[in-house]
């Protein structure tokens, strides 16, 4: 049997690993244009052709508004601190008020950051000079959010009261697939970003089959149009009536800048996404037997789930199985998500999430699902891995030949398998399902 040593990366480090060649169906890296401009002259050029915006605030006077840059939180690599100083300075010099300056952590229900994360995400400099003004949201206390009425489809809208305080907000943030969002940036940054929890609740909600045990059809990759939730974020955000411009990246695993859009709400993050889908749709053959693919850096599992999420799109029904190399550090992460998994009865989670909602309610169901079918390289323990339906490895070989010896049993004796080494990022499509 042909075996070849492969290069992944487990925690920062890299691995060998050997696999059997002769049924591999491909190693799909993404690939990505060259771009020899630094991430100041993306920017400076983003500003320049800023789309869809009648208010450009590096270009115009915006003397004495209250200015807010909203940016994500530690679990959402979006570069901004690649630019963020000279950001800054054209922002100043368009005649901005250091002290009417804020930033807002869009931190969702997620932990607020660290110190240290903050320093990474705005550069130390700036960092220490704005300190005073870095607001970070607690969802679960009302009082900090202003209540602007329900969305059609019931959403009570909670959001933060500093964004209602300001004349102007810059949306920092990045753009890429999301699995039930259809895309991140633009206005996710608002909502769910700076929205409390009983606007995160009903809107996640949104994302569960009204009458069937499963994900509600219209929700996925990559979609928006005929989305309930994607179509409830942005009437959410819409509802605030502010002026925003935002700032958002699409970035390589490795953390380059690709090309940055500015603009206009909707019309600037449209552009983005046509950008993004080209950068990061894989084509491939076929499903697979085995699908290995890593979720990166990925904090916890809630963040991970992404990657097994675009794994599953290669997957070969209905015995096909993944090797998914997460480390989650910090564990599964997400509101009340342990709580939920314990009581291991998706039934009795659907009828609740249809009666109140809930923050992680989809992700736990799409848990459910695919968890069963997965092998776990991870430093999450071993009845963590159990209670979400999985089962934890000690190598990416000993997975191999685990999920070889299942597959024997129903009769794939030679099974097909393809790596995706960035699964957090990539969406696979089969030729038959390109879009």
């Amino acid at each position: 049997m042909n075996k070849n040593a492969i290069s992944l990366f487990y925690k920062k480090r890299e691995i060998k690993v050997s696999l059997p060649m002769e049924k591999c169906k491909g190693i799909f890296k993404l690939q990505f244009p060259q771009i020899g401009k630094s991430p100041e002259i993306l920017f400076e050029e983003a500003i320049q052709n800023s789309i869809g915006s009648l208010l450009n605030p590096f270009s115009q006077g915006i003397n004495n508004l209250n200015i807010s840059i909203t940016i994500s939180d530690s679990f959402r690599y979006t570069g901004l601190e690649q630019f963020i100083k000279v950001m800054m300075t054209r922002l100043l010099s368009s005649g901005a008020q250091p002290e009417k300056i804020k930033f807002l952590v869009s931190v969702g229900s997620h932990r607020p950051p660290t110190e240290s994360e903050l320093r990474s995400i705005l550069t130390t400099e700036i960092y220490n000079t704005f300190q005073k003004n870095i607001f970070i949201p607690n969802p679960h206390d009302l009082q900090q959010y202003q209540y602007l009425g329900k969305t059609q489809r019931g959403t009570p809208v909670y959001v933060y009261r500093e964004v209602m305080n300001s004349d102007l907000l810059i949306l920092t943030g990045t753009i890429l697939f999301h699995y039930f969002a259809g895309f991140g940036g633009g206005r996710k940054l608002i909502v769910p970003g700076l929205s409390a929890v009983p606007t995160i609740r009903h809107n996640h909600a949104l994302s569960i089959h009204p009458e069937k045990c499963e994900i509600h059809p219209d929700v996925s990759i990559g979609k928006l149009e005929g989305n309930p939730v994607a179509e409830d974020l942005m009437e959410a955000t819409l509802l605030t009536k502010k002026d925003y411009f935002i700032v958002n990246t699409v970035i390589s695993p490795d953390k380059k800048i690709l090309k940055i859009f500015c603009g206009d709400l909707i019309k600037a993050h449209q552009e983005g996404i046509k950008f993004a889908k080209e950068t990061y749709s894989i084509l491939i053959p076929e499903p697979a037997d085995i699908v290995i693919a890593s979720a990166g850096e990925a904090k916890n599992f809630l963040q991970s789930h992404k990657a097994l999420v675009n794994a599953w799109q290669a997957r070969k029904k209905p015995h096909g199985k993944i090797i998914f190399i997460a480390p989650c550090e910090e564990g599964l992460g997400g509101y009340q998500f342990k709580e939920w998994l314990e009581k291991g009865n998706p039934e009795q989670l659907v009828a609740h999430l249809r009666k109140n909602g809930e923050v992680n309610g989809q992700t736990i169901i799409s848990t459910f699902e695919k968890s069963p079918h997965t092998y776990f390289l991870t430093e999450m323990d071993k009845d963590t891995v159990n209670l979400m339906g999985g089962k934890k490895i000690k190598s990416i070989e000993e997975g191999f030949q685990l999920i070889c010896e299942e597959l024997k049993k129903v009769g794939i004796s030679n099974p097909s398998w393809i790596l995706l080494p960035h699964a957090l990022y990539s969406v696979p499509y089969i030729k038959e399902n390109t879009k």
